[in-house]
């Protein structure tokens, strides 16, 4: 989030209250998705299920624009996508007809070849950017450290904050298993309060079976 105005904590947080993603999940996708209430997906060792760190909430979201110094006259902020389909375009034409409500002008861009959009994203060129991530292991690492330690290659946000790092390192070298969790939880707090992304949804899978089956567990994986 090196791209201004997006390197502004308060213009970040502002985005997260003003995007109201229950309504866009029950709306848009007909509630075929989960809601994220943070990073960590249910099912994923550390996982809280009593957070909820940005409800939607248009008066908090002015406040935070206003607190940010953000205001009129300030050039739109783009939004761009790897999908062009019907509902990739729902689903931002409304992200942006919300945040237009609160005072945050954007334009939408879609660049469907993956390569060059991964490209892109890779050289910190999209101020904000639609993504997925899926687990290649059950640990909160797979995420937190993933994303967002400033090492990784895969931290696409340019995000980097010492205290965090130093966590993440902290918690690779924990043997102890609840002292892990408890340290990715704090983790999460830190990285969800500096509002780099903006949680969105998490994905269902859906079984279905014939009613003799009995005995079969699917992991979170």
């Amino acid at each position: 989030f090196l791209t201004k105005p997006l390197d502004n904590k308060k213009l970040r947080k502002a985005i997260n209250f003003g995007i109201n993603k229950k309504s866009i999940i029950s709306e848009i996708h007909k509630n075929q998705f989960n809601l994220a209430k943070g990073i960590l997906p249910p099912g994923m060792p550390g996982y809280n299920p009593k957070r909820e760190p940005y409800p939607y909430n248009e008066t908090l979201a002015r406040n935070y624009i206003m607190e940010s110094g953000y205001g009129k006259g300030r050039p739109p902020i783009e939004i761009w996508s790897a999908s062009k389909s019907e509902a990739a375009q729902k689903e931002l034409n409304e992200i942006k007809s919300q945040l237009n409500n609160i005072g945050i002008e954007t334009t939408l861009h879609y660049e469907t070849n993956w390569p060059s959009f991964l490209s892109m994203v890779r050289d910190n060129k999209l101020p904000i950017h639609i993504h997925a991530w899926y687990a290649d292991f059950p640990d909160p690492e797979n995420f937190l450290g993933a994303l967002f330690h400033s090492k990784s290659k895969y931290n696409y946000l340019a995000y980097h904050n010492p205290e965090v790092d130093h966590l993440l390192d902290k918690a690779r070298a924990e043997r102890d298993y609840l002292k892990r969790m408890e340290m990715y939880r704090k983790i999460e707090d830190i990285i969800l309060d500096d509002a780099p992304i903006v949680p969105m949804v998490n994905h269902l899978f859906q079984m279905v079976y014939q009613p003799y089956v009995r005995g079969i567990e699917v992991s979170a994986l």
